[in-house]
């Protein structure tokens, strides 16, 4: 199967994308580019905490317009104009595919996300004076965003790598969806079969967890609290997003960022509201946002 990148239809018309923010040329009367107001950007994986900390953000009393987020950006504006086959628009609903598609958007675009974010235009009248987008991934995305966009302000969330299987194994969300043809092994496997993370024919899992985390999370699947496909399905959604978006050099270049006051590294195993009330403080003081409270 092959795609192509429509690199013709990228933003020719102007498309509105949720009340106040939209894409595109020509841009309405009074609309500004999203570069002249302040943001506030979440960079993090799946199952790092994003919408907690953006619920957590609201119920501190910070006033924000939360912009569309990835999901929808990436099934509007990269999967949607960018992938036709046979004239008939792709629709991809598994992770995996929408992963693969992402990669191919960066070969064409290397600012991915970060570079569809600063092409934003916004109406003042509809919007709070900060805007919060849930979220960046990745070297380049986060790269291309600090550059592109001197107003923003940069939160990473961090955990564990058990924590964040443990927290997409809770979610149930339908969005985790993987077509069983993207797996190598498509069979249920006995409890007692599951000796590492190569049972499942996913044997690049096991960097990501020590020898006896990764005991534990197989027995996740003896002990019921998860099938085994569940634990498959989750384990290569994982797997994919982290060789996708490396969060090493991504750390590393919001921490050298770090002494301008644009970023904070936040581990969301402590408190949502604790975390809300620091991110808040820092950006009260950077560029003066009010609050509800």
């Amino acid at each position: 199967m092959q795609y192509r990148v429509n690199t013709t239809r990228q933003n020719l018309f102007f498309e509105h994308l949720s009340p106040g923010v939209g894409v595109g040329f020509p841009v309405p009367k009074d609309w500004l580019p999203i570069t002249t107001f302040p943001l506030l950007i979440i960079v993090g994986m799946t199952g790092i905490g994003k919408s907690t900390i953006t619920k957590a953000l609201a119920e501190e009393g910070l006033d924000f317009t939360l912009l569309p987020n990835r999901r929808a950006l990436t099934e509007r504006l990269i999967i949607a104009p960018m992938l036709k086959m046979e004239d008939e628009l792709v629709q991809p609903h598994c992770r995996i595919k929408r992963l693969t598609y992402a990669r191919l958007y960066r070969e064409h675009f290397p600012g991915g996300m970060g570079r569809i974010l600063a092409s934003l235009h916004i109406n003042p009248q509809q919007v709070n004076s900060l805007l919060v987008f849930d979220s960046l991934r990745g070297e380049n995305e986060v790269n291309y965003a600090a550059t592109a966009l001197e107003n923003a302000k940069f939160v990473m969330l961090t955990a564990p790598n058990t924590v964040r299987l443990e927290r997409l194994l809770k979610r149930h969300d339908p969005f985790d969806r993987i077509d069983n043809q993207e797996l190598e092994y498509n069979r249920q496997i006995l409890p007692e079969a599951l000796t590492n993370f190569a049972s499942f024919g996913i044997p690049e899992a096991s960097a990501y967890f020590t020898p006896q985390e990764e005991q534990e999370i197989l027995e996740l699947v003896s002990k019921q609290v998860v099938t085994d496909v569940e634990l498959r399905d989750k384990l290569k959604i994982f797997v994919e997003e982290s060789q996708t978006y490396d969060s090493v050099p991504t750390k590393q270049i919001l921490e050298a960022m770090d002494t301008s006051d644009r970023s904070l590294i936040i581990d969301t195993i402590a408190s949502p509201q604790e975390s809300a009330k620091v991110i808040i403080s820092r950006l009260c003081k950077s560029v003066n946002i009010k609050t509800n409270k």
